[in-house]
């Protein structure tokens, strides 16, 4: 990874950094689709079968593949044409050349969205993921449609990547020098410049996020900042490109994976300074949070 004055650059093998075992999706002999896919683009492959590269007895294995990604430094919540599209580069500034991918990891693995099986959620589609990720169906023998271009096993995540240091300083233990009381570590970068944390918040208090997945208060560093956290459930990482100002469904493709949001336009976790969150916005516009409603964050 690389920086200049505005974007990071980041080129990756997709390759994890941790042992994956050969995988499918729903069971040796079985193949690729669940009963809820409307449309099944796989419906003769059958995994632990020759399929092609990444492809053996016991399941599929990730096969390196170079991706490349900017992503803008710093992200402005401001923005006029928030919120976004969770996939969108263009209108942020952001390339990427992984189509599916709405961030990347710490450890260069990019992030997919809430689902998989076609319009369902990792988890309505039953699919068992080791550390939030795994590999994307072997179709390099097959004539795929559109996007589905024949390719070999990719390795991605979906869910939270809870086997990386983020996660794991919250949970090996207290005695073993966990901190489940400090606000999470960066885990990720969207696409559209902001931070995504591990689970907790300051305090190890849950994060009261919009719909979007993000909200406004300190990060581990202190800094007052927008940023996303990650989560067990659906989104997981973020539904749209946030603030969400109470418009996510506006911003899905079919299913909606918005989080509930904090039934405010702008959700701001309790505790946070407001005299430091209008300084941060001040970099853009210091009367932006006026025009919007918040949930009660003062002490």
């Amino acid at each position: 990874m690389t920086v200049d004055e505005e974007f990071r650059y980041i080129t990756t093998n997709n390759v994890p950094d941790y042992y994956m075992n050969p995988y499918c999706p729903i069971g040796l002999g079985y193949g690729y689709c669940v009963p809820q896919e409307v449309t099944c683009f796989f419906p003769d492959l059958t995994c632990g079968e020759d399929n092609g590269e990444g492809t053996t007895e016991y399941g599929d294995i990730w096969v390196p593949q170079l991706a490349h990604f900017k992503i803008p430094l710093v992200g402005n919540p401001t923005r006029a044409d928030r919120p976004g599209d969770m996939y969108d580069a263009v209108l942020v500034g952001a390339e990427k050349d992984m189509g599916p991918a709405q961030g990347v990891a710490i450890n260069g693995i990019n992030i997919q969205g809430p689902n998989d099986a076609g319009d369902v959620s990792i988890d309505e589609g039953g699919f068992q993921l080791a550390c939030g990720g795994h590999v994307t169906p072997p179709t390099t023998n097959l004539d795929m449609p559109g996007p589905f271009q024949g390719s070999p096993p990719l390795y991605h995540y979906h869910k939270s990547p809870d086997c990386l240091a983020p996660f794991k300083n919250a949970s090996i233990g207290y005695a073993h020098g966990a901190q489940p009381y400090k606000h999470a570590q960066l885990t990720g970068w969207a696409l559209d410049g902001f931070g995504i944390y591990a689970y907790q918040d300051i305090d190890g208090a849950a994060p009261v996020v919009d719909q979007c997945g993000g909200h406004f208060g300190p990060v581990d560093t202190g800094e007052v900042v927008y940023h996303y956290h990650s989560r067990p459930i659906v989104p997981y990482h973020l539904a749209c490109q946030g603030p969400s100002l109470r418009q996510c469904d506006s911003t899905q493709r079919g299913t909606n994976y918005c989080h509930p949001g904090c039934g405010a336009d702008v959700c701001i976790q309790p505790g946070t300074s407001e005299d430091e969150l209008r300084a941060y916005l001040a970099t853009w516009d210091d009367l932006w949070l006026n025009q919007y409603t918040t949930n009660i964050f003062h002490n």
